[in-house]
């Protein structure tokens, strides 16, 4: 596999991901909350119900993008005789495919990474077995995998000027989970101005279209739905610097911690434009918010922690890394906090490498503007030199 461009690599890479997408759901796939959660909406749409599965109660904690793209790999599961947890894991088969492709993509966008064959192979299985991944897949929420991938290959298509792929990506994991709202500005950024708002309004309208259907056929469900979603509960998780504060929140600090990380992509998204941030530069920028998002939520699951991991990776392929060193830093870590770690020294090492990568970010971002400033100065003084 020497290069991307060539028809051989750039199947190789892909058949890769499809097998790895099939493996990660098929060996860590596992119920966990799917019965009680997407399931009904799903299996409902799987067996020709359209109205069922808008109206199931209570809805999952999902937009339909999510529901969408299982239901026919559900379909064909139950054709077949499939019990439910084989159902669930061939529904999560697309989902782990989404991000198997992110990393061809990847190859295929920043071609430098893909002239050796092991760091290829490593991008698309980071991409697609990441540990977050398998998390997120063995707790029944191969959703979070979905969107994840969308989220990130928006922001790539928007700094490659594939401004449909990027308002059509964008909207679908907008329709997929409510947190890719993060996604919204760094992609806005990466667009540039003159078609900045037509990107954001084409995808806020389709992640609309797609969405309304649901809300008009149930709107008390989606109301409580997107509550719900919008709720962090009273418990902080262990690997969780809150835990180091308490046990517990008050309610009006948990119920403010979800709107205020999202809110908080935009401000900061606004100081990097500011600051003369390239449209070429996005990608630090979406791994910071997505890091804000992991480092504020008292209930810090695993997988929040996917969209930073495919942001790093992203980034990474993006500087021709002889090794993907972020990505795998931040992973293991994850895996050390989650794996090897209990109670406070758990809670206590997430903070100090949360706070190190969060630094590091802030530093790359600063840096990047600062020379983004004086390429700017310096133009008017070479363009008079040339002449």
């Amino acid at each position: 596999m020497t290069g991307v461009a060539r028809p051989r690599g750039l199947v190789g890479s892909t058949a890769l991901a499809v097998l790895a997408a099939i493996g990660v759901s098929w060996y860590r796939g596992a119920l966990g909350d799917y019965p009680h959660d997407a399931a009904a909406a799903v299996d409902a749409l799987a067996g020709g119900h359209v109205l069922r599965a808008l109206t199931v109660h209570p809805q999952p904690l999902m937009g339909p993008v999510a529901i969408l793209a299982r239901a026919p790999f559900v379909a064909v599961a139950h054709w077949a005789g499939a019990g439910s947890l084989a159902s669930y894991r061939a529904g999560a088969i697309p989902c782990l495919v989404a991000a198997g492709l992110l990393g061809v993509v990847l190859l295929r966008a920043f071609p430098a990474a893909s002239r050796r064959w092991p760091i290829a192979i490593l991008v698309v299985l980071l991409a697609v077995a990441s540990p977050a991944a398998t998390n997120a897949v063995s707790l029944g929420h191969p959703e979070e995998v979905l969107c994840a991938a969308l989220s990130v290959l928006a922001v790539v298509a928007a700094m490659r000027s594939r401004f449909v792929a990027a308002a059509v990506l964008l909207g679908l994991a907008l329709a997929t989970k409510q947190w890719a709202v993060i996604a919204l500005p760094p992609t806005a950024l990466a667009v540039g101005r003159p078609y900045r708002w037509r990107v954001v309004g084409a995808a806020a309208g389709l992640a609309t279209l797609l969405t309304l259907p649901q809300l008009l056929a149930d709107p008390g469900g989606f109301a409580s739905m997107s509550q719900h979603a919008a709720t962090a509960t009273n418990d902080t998780f262990v690997q969780s610097w809150w835990y180091l504060l308490g046990h517990t929140l008050p309610g009006w600090l948990a119920r403010s911690t979800h709107p205020a990380i999202v809110l908080a992509a935009f401000p900061l998204t606004a100081i990097a434009y500011r600051r003369g941030l390239r449209a070429e530069d996005a990608l630090p920028l979406l791994a910071l918010l997505f890091l804000v998002r992991c480092v504020f939520d008292p209930v810090d699951n695993y997988y929040y922690h996917l969209p930073l991991l495919m942001a790093l990776l992203a980034w990474d392929v993006k500087m021709q890394r002889r090794l993907p060193f972020s990505a795998l830093a931040a992973s293991v870590s994850l895996i050390v906090t989650n794996s090897f770690l209990v109670g406070t020294a758990a809670s206590a090492f997430y903070l100090v490498w949360t706070a190190a990568l969060a630094v590091y970010l802030v530093a790359v971002l600063r840096r990047l503007t600062v020379a983004d400033s004086r390429a700017v100065g310096q133009a008017p003084y070479a363009l008079g030199q040339a002449a």
